[in-house]
């Protein structure tokens, strides 16, 4: 897969203990994509991350009425 961009954030540290990082990249389309990954991950694992990414649902951090809204494709229902 090929990127625009990406960037592996800072530690972020849990209150439990142990830490993460977040990958965040973009797509030659401007999908921006995240994932969480463990704190010592290497270059490697996150090209690894980034080529195994599956589309899944999108989750935004507010409602705005102006941006489409994702449909999914029907399933066609057979009768018997």
């Amino acid at each position: 897969m090929q990127v625009r961009g990406c960037r592996v954030s800072e530690p972020i540290r849990q209150p439990w203990g142990g830490a993460c990082r977040i990958v965040e990249w973009i797509d030659t389309t401007g999908q921006i994509s995240r994932r969480v990954v463990a704190e010592d991950v290497t270059a490697a694992e996150v090209r690894a991350t980034i080529n195994r990414h599956v589309e899944g649902r999108k989750h935004v951090l507010y409602d705005d009425e102006k941006t489409p809204r994702q449909v999914l494709p029907r399933q066609t229902v057979v009768r018997r």
